[in-house]
């Protein structure tokens, strides 16, 4: 998994995501998330475009911080999932919780 991480508007920061998400790569997205959440992100959009795999375990990572942010009044956007990973999103409901939206 790479990450490469970008600030757009003030404290609107995207996290673009590359290759598998998987169990062995969730603590590296776990330390991208905090550090873009302690530099003052309110919304952090995750982009999901260049993954090749979103497990359950990585669902679970973006709803703690998704309800962590929204108790902060920010939000966690997840953008461009394969269509796959979308249908696991909405069959779990976390399609309402994280906003996943199409590409810009």
């Amino acid at each position: 998994m790479e990450a490469a991480t970008s600030l757009a508007p003030a404290h609107h920061t995207v996290l673009a995501l590359t290759g598998e998400l998987c169990l062995a790569e969730l603590p590296g997205v776990r330390d991208r998330i905090e550090a873009a959440v302690e530099a003052g992100a309110t919304t952090l959009v995750i982009d999901l475009a260049a993954t090749t795999l979103v497990t359950a375990a990585a669902l679970r990572v973006f709803e703690s911080a998704g309800q962590r942010l929204e108790a902060q009044g920010g939000a966690l956007v997840l953008r461009n999932p394969a269509p796959l990973a979308r249908q696991v999103l909405e069959i779990t409901g976390l399609d309402r919780l994280l906003e996943p939206c199409p590409a810009a």
